[in-house]
């Protein structure tokens, strides 16, 4: 099978994009004509993750996010970039990101496999927000303890809290990664789940709600952490498709450090 018939059928698991709109989920690197002799998920191309596939014999690696630090990778921005390019093609690894048409129904890849993996119980709520979803907890819980099971089943370092820390609530907002209308859910829930926010706009935004007595808080999940389950869902789903195939899941580990690591 080569890379090329897998990538287009790929692109058709949550829907299709409107004829000729643009999009980043294109090749960053390599021949999609080549045939495959191993398939990598991941949510970042680091050199890492890179030398991996190579030591796995994969020769394509589908990504969520950019290579080369800006978001369309129309351009090498510094001469990091310059190495990491070089770096590889001398790999031979094929690169595709797989952002847009996953997000592309409002019951998107990333919601989909940060809730299967979440082990939270209750009702989807899914609306027509590109990327931002709704989730109802069949029992309350308190920030703290909400952040707590996302830590454990998600595999997260470490959830910071902005708000309410300790007042039990049943409804969520997820708006994994960083797509925005982070203030205007936070108005209407309890909990906003999210990768990335602005302290001094959203943080302290939270702050004040909690301090004028309403029980809402921001769970930062980190950019990661918020979104990497679902490109696990997608490796479990291209492996039940496509079983024949060498597909494996790479992680590529959280961005920060910490002092206990």
């Amino acid at each position: 099978m080569k890379i090329s018939d897998l990538f287009n059928e790929m692109i058709t698991y949550f829907g299709n994009l409107d004829e000729g709109e643009l999009t980043c989920d294109t090749y960053k690197s390599g021949n999609p004509d080549n045939e495959i002799t191993g398939v990598g998920i991941s949510m970042f191309a680091t050199p890492e993750v890179i030398k991996e596939c190579v030591n796995q014999n994969i020769n394509f690696l589908i990504i969520h996010e950019p290579v080369f630090y800006n978001h369309w990778d129309d351009h090498i921005p510094n001469k990091l970039a310059e190495e990491k390019k070089k770096f590889i093609e001398n790999s031979g690894i094929t690169i595709a990101r797989y952002h847009d048409y996953g997000h592309i129904t409002g019951n998107d890849l990333i919601y989909e496999g940060e809730i299967k993996f979440s082990g939270l119980e209750g009702r989807k709520i899914i609306t027509d927000i590109c990327a931002v979803n709704r989730f109802e907890l069949a029992e309350a819980l308190t920030a703290k303890e909400l952040a707590a099971k996302l830590e454990k089943n998600l595999g997260i370092k470490h959830i910071k809290i902005a708000g309410c820390p300790d007042k039990k609530g049943k409804m969520i907002s997820c708006c994994f990664g960083t797509p925005g209308h982070v203030a205007e859910e936070l108005a209407d829930n309890d909990f906003v789940l999210t990768g990335e926010i602005c302290e001094w706009e959203i943080g302290e935004m939270a702050r004040d709600y909690a301090q004028l007595g309403y029980n809402k808080a921001v769970l930062v999940m980190g950019h990661i952490g918020s979104e990497r389950a679902g490109m696990m869902h997608l490796a479990d789903m291209v492996k039940e498709k496509h079983p024949e195939l060498n597909i494996r899941y790479i992680e590529c580990g959280e961005v920060y450090s910490y002092t206990d690591d």
